[in-house]
């Protein structure tokens, strides 16, 4: 089931952070070959993320500042 907008990315957040504590304690070696595709796929994912750092610490600093201002 598709995330909410409100939520999207609390709840992937969560997930992500699952997704590492299982590559953590479990190790890639227990992963199905499918679950390692998308774990590297996921991997990419998160490098395309990292590119958007910038304009959202941007966005929250902004945000704070507006906060302040009232």
């Amino acid at each position: 089931m598709a995330n909410m907008s409100y939520c999207r990315f609390q709840n992937t957040y969560r997930d992500l952070q699952d997704c590492i504590y299982a590559l953590n304690d479990n190790g890639p070696d227990t992963l199905s070959a499918q679950e390692l595709r998308y774990a590297k796929m996921m991997m990419q994912l998160c490098e395309d993320m990292i590119n958007y750092e910038d304009a959202v610490v941007d966005e929250i600093e902004n945000r704070k500042e507006q906060e302040q201002e009232q």
